[in-house]
């Protein structure tokens, strides 16, 4: 009998990892990150990172992507921080920001438009938007980025997507999915920006 279950927890084990490495040979992994200090950043630019919360797994699944997680630069007093969606929109120092993400790696992209000054003052406390929703004036962390690019820059980085065209919620029917969504309100007709579709955009460019 124990033989047995030496033989069924091997074999669990197996399939759990076949399953886990088939989960990350489907992510789509754009380049690689980077983890080495920034010596090079300027107001605008957008940083990316895998967030290490507990919605960027389902994020992971949604968008087929690593990157889960988006800020943009901004220069107060001659330092760099991020103007960050968390619960409510605050400036992050930029070495917080890196240091919060999984492995401390990230990915940075910059536009090719020249002395870029970000207005962020009315953005900061708003809470984080948990419905996912355009036009209510507050913000999750790729719709920031879209926002300020469109409205202060009139760059309009990429096109939103209905929810529902995200592959989280064409394959997958799980309770925990739909019950969050349920929650916090969110439809599959209403429109959306992921932080990979932020990263992909023709006007940003990377910086290595």
């Amino acid at each position: 009998m124990k033989k047995f279950f030496k033989i069924v927890f091997i074999a669990l084990g197996v399939v759990l990892a076949c399953a886990a490495l088939l989960f990350h040979s489907w992510l789509i992994e754009p380049l690689s990150a980077q983890d080495t200090p920034i010596t090079d950043v300027r107001e605008g630019d957008v940083i990316f990172q895998t967030s290490q919360s507990s919605q960027s797994p389902l994020i992971q699944i949604g968008t087929r992507s690593h990157i889960t997680h988006c800020s943009i630069v901004v220069m107060r007093n001659g330092k760099s921080y991020v103007l960050e969606t968390l619960k409510t929109l605050v400036l992050t120092p930029l070495d917080k920001f890196i240091a919060r993400g999984k492995e401390g790696k990230y990915w940075l992209k910059r536009s090719d438009k020249e002395n870029i000054k970000i207005e962020y003052a009315h953005y900061l406390g708003k809470p984080y938007d948990l419905a996912f929703s355009f036009d209510n004036d507050i913000y999750y962390c790729s719709e920031l980025v879209y926002d300020i690019y469109k409205n202060q820059l009139g760059i309009e980085l990429c096109k939103p997507k209905q929810v529902g065209d995200y592959l989280i919620l064409g394959t997958d029917k799980l309770d925990k999915i739909e019950n969050t969504m349920q929650r916090r309100g969110i439809t599959k007709e209403q429109y959306a920006v992921a932080p990979v579709d932020i990263f992909n955009s023709n006007f940003l460019h990377s910086i290595r």
